[in-house]
């Protein structure tokens, strides 16, 4: 048997036109039994091999899902950690399901309308896109997606909707209530000066964690102003370590801090080593994210879980639901977990030097 066999060869001894052949191939009901036959015992004595791609093209499918990555123009360490296991789960739910998928890479400093659909989704190359971004994206995106009738899912952003209708479906995580519950758990501690390291303003990882803080402090603790309890990070190493020196240069500084991640709350654990002020007997620290070193370093930093993996997982899954026409829910909200380690303990009333300089 030869793999250089045509759809015209196997025409030509069915006796039947080509068309009738790639409408057999591609399951097409107006076909009569006779050609049908036909056209199947012409393809098994010549040992007919279909092209795959272009069998789908013919239906108007790729099996070749797009994951649209959304960021800043310069990438952060931290963000890669929350991306990477999504982008593993993704891969590994479409590969036994016979899909390919591709990465492309965007920064918000070129037109998404451009750039993306230009290039990707006007030339009808996927089935499917699952947008990843931490960033809100823009009115006009959102109205080409829809426009596009692309199956869609966003991950890490979202929900959009245009003129009542909700676009695509979305998967996030907690990032509200688990900020709410990680102040009340230091509370119970005893600790009322609490103070938290934001991550950057446009992320909306970000702006959801400082809302849910700014909303707790006031049901729970009578503070003038709690600004001084708040200093703005970037998500660095070297943000949570100036942070913690900002937080001393203050009257009473906080016995406890909440950082938007991890990456800020290592350091802080550096800066209270120059310090010598002891974690947790002092002072204790809590992060956000669980990245692997957390249980590593010393003490082993107290840490918000986010399901990354599972996220990857819960969008792949929707997607193939909605290629498929398939029932599936508009917006899935992941829950969080406080892992609860060495860098938190009681407010043992220690009052911490306020004076900025080496120990």
């Amino acid at each position: 048997m030869s793999n250089n066999i045509t759809q015209e060869d196997v025409a030509k001894l069915a006796k039947v036109s080509t068309g009738t052949v790639s409408r057999v191939l591609n399951n097409h009901p107006l076909v009569s039994e006779k050609a049908r036959d036909a056209v199947t015992a012409a393809i098994e004595q010549l040992g007919y091999i279909p092209n795959r791609a272009a069998q789908l093209l013919a239906q108007g499918k790729s099996c070749n899902i797009l994951i649209a990555f959304i960021d800043e123009s310069q990438i952060l360490p931290s963000t890669w950690q929350y991306e990477l296991p999504i982008l593993q789960a993704i891969n590994d739910f479409f590969y036994p399901n016979n899909y390919s998928i591709q990465l492309s890479m965007h920064t918000t400093e070129k037109d998404l309308d451009d750039t993306l659909f230009r290039e990707i989704i006007r030339n009808k190359s996927i089935d499917g896109l699952i947008i990843l971004t931490s960033l809100k994206l823009e009115k006009s995106f959102i109205e080409s997606l829809r426009e596009s009738r692309l199956p869609v899912v966003f991950v890490g952003n979202g929900p959009y909707s245009l003129k009542k209708e909700n676009i695509g479906a979305t998967v996030l995580f907690d990032n509200y209530q688990i900020i709410k519950d990680s102040f009340l758990f230091l509370h119970s501690l005893g600790h009322r000066r609490i103070g938290f390291i934001t991550g950057l303003e446009k992320h909306i990882h970000s702006q959801m964690r400082m809302k849910a803080f700014t909303e707790i402090y006031k049901d729970y603790v009578e503070l003038e102003s709690i600004q001084p309890l708040i200093y703005h990070g970037d998500y660095s190493i070297g943000s949570g370590f100036d942070a913690l020196y900002y937080f001393l240069t203050k009257t009473e500084p906080p016995t406890a801090i909440i950082c938007a991640n991890d990456l800020m709350a290592i350091g802080a654990l550096k800066a209270s080593h120059e310090l010598r002020i002891n974690v947790p007997q002092d002072l204790s620290i809590i992060g956000f994210d669980d990245i692997e070193v957390a249980s590593y370093y010393s003490p082993p930093l107290s840490s918000i879980k986010v399901p990354a993996y599972d996220l990857g997982l819960q969008s792949a899954r929707t997607l193939l639901n909605i290629i498929r026409q398939e029932e599936y829910k508009e917006l899935v909200v992941l829950p969080t977990e406080l892992v609860v380690r060495q860098s938190v303990g009681k407010n043992n009333g220690i009052r911490i030097n306020n004076q900025k300089g080496n120990p």
